[in-house]
């Protein structure tokens, strides 16, 4: 499904141009993609999980430099609650755990992400404070993270893993299950918050 020509869209530089190419091209991937995940997800976990396609409608000049699907638990809305993306960069695609600096009750979230450190490194995920910009950090940063998120109001935490346009996997081709592996994987930080913290 997913293939090297995903990129294409970032070609156009006009704000109508890109988000036409986004909608035929990327948007019935995600939607078909996020489905399967959903079904993955609901069957794994016996919960209830909620998709969401980036329609970048705030935008008015600019074109989006990203585009996106989340999964969150809340059928409210995903951005001020423990998320999942699934997305593409320019030059990469993403796959995070987010809760963005507006996440609601917040500071509840504190004691567990502290508690995930040895987990994060030894699984080798990426970090970061902003999901606005594309680089993450290696994950014995995890501890650095979660001590910005905890005291600097304007910044995010982020979990994830990237995929490079210019990999040999994706030259490669066929790395559907590698993606769909990965997202399913992080999947276990979004239900450990919501049983945690967001359900409370």
């Amino acid at each position: 499904m997913f293939n090297k020509n995903d990129f294409d869209v970032f070609d156009d530089d006009t704000l109508s141009g890109r988000l036409d190419l986004i909608r035929e091209q990327l948007d019935p991937k995600f939607e078909i993609f996020g489905n399967k995940l959903l079904d993955e997800l609901e069957q794994e976990y016996q919960e209830k999980f909620y998709l969401k396609i980036a329609k970048h409608q705030r935008r008015t000049k600019n074109p989006p430099p990203d585009t996106w699907l989340a999964i969150n638990m809340d059928k409210k809305g995903y951005k001020k609650t423990p998320h999942l993306e699934l997305g593409l960069w320019p030059d990469r695609y993403f796959i995070t755990f987010g809760l963005l600096a507006d996440a609601r009750n917040r500071v509840d979230y504190y004691p567990l992400i502290n508690s995930w450190n040895d987990q994060i490194v030894s699984d080798g995920w990426l970090v970061s404070n902003d999901h606005t910009i594309a680089e993450m950090k290696t994950s014995d940063n995890y501890l650095d993270v979660v001590s910005r998120y905890t005291k600097v109001k304007s910044s995010d935490f982020v979990i994830g893993y990237d995929l490079l346009k210019d990999s040999d996997i994706v030259n490669q081709g066929n790395y559907d299950e590698l993606l769909f592996d990965k997202f399913v994987a992080l999947s276990k930080l979004l239900v450990q918050a919501n049983k945690e913290v967001a359900k409370e």
